[in-house]
């Protein structure tokens, strides 16, 4: 466990949830170019590392279990992942389905809209797994911390951009601030607790599941307009830099 690598890389992770809108003023141009390249990146990361990982993870898992008469343990980490999935494709049809996109804020909510608490609440559960994941369940070994961090923190610019677009200012100013804690505790929180193994390896499949739907919500066709020729190399350039390392 590296401390001070890993914090650097979870201030980092903050830093996007905090000052992400002015890199994407920054870039304006060619800032749907780059979030596509972004997602690629992270899906990316997600079949290259952490699929081939789940399946080690598995084998652990069933090892680690035993002797608990568990159904279907061999099973435990994909389900995991599927909910992951499940819970942010979920997420994502709730804010759909409430006209979010600033009508709610019109209408004179506020930081206790529901639907804001609720998808600001996953997102920051997610961003602090990710962070935890960062110190306690990444095999250096195989891939390197600031490989994951690059990869993670390109996922959490999109998000931002995301969060932005479906929040507004109620994003601006609660969620933001929210998102960057929760990537900051995640980190303390895998320096001062070591969760059980089984534990660490059901986030690990929920964050695999959680990348690849976050990182499909941000490329679907329509409104959220992606690009699909950007996703692909991102997704390219970033499957040969695993391939270096």
């Amino acid at each position: 466990m590296n401390i001070i690598e890993t914090f650097c890389i979870a201030v980092v992770f903050a830093a996007i949830f905090l000052f992400g809108e002015n890199l994407h003023i920054v870039y304006r141009t060619h800032k749907r170019r780059a979030l596509s390249a972004a997602g690629g990146a992270a899906v990316a990361y997600v079949f290259i590392h952490f699929l081939p990982e789940l399946a080690l993870a598995g084998d652990t898992f069933v090892e680690i279990t035993a002797g608990r008469s568990l159904p279907m343990p061999e099973y435990r980490v994909y389900l995991a992942a599927l909910m992951g999935f499940i819970l942010f494709y979920g997420l994502e049809h709730m804010v759909h389905w409430s006209g979010q996109s600033g009508r709610r804020e019109k209408a004179g909510y506020g930081i206790s809209d529901p639907i804001f608490l609720l998808h600001t609440g996953g997102f920051a559960l997610y961003a602090g797994l990710i962070s935890y994941l960062m110190v306690r369940g990444i095999d250096e070994k195989s891939v390197p911390i600031l490989i994951y961090g690059i990869a993670m923190g390109l996922h959490f610019l999109s998000i931002d951009h995301s969060m932005h677009h479906e929040h507004g200012s109620m994003y601006d100013k609660f969620g933001k601030w929210i998102l960057a804690v929760a990537a900051l505790a995640g980190w303390a929180c895998g320096i001062l607790t070591e969760f059980p193994k089984p534990v660490v390896i059901t986030m690990l499949g929920l964050v695999s599941g959680g990348v690849v739907m976050n990182s499909m919500i941000v490329e679907l066709p329509g409104e959220k307009d992606g690009r699909f020729l950007y996703f692909c190399a991102g997704a390219a350039a970033y499957s040969i830099l695993l391939f270096f390392v």
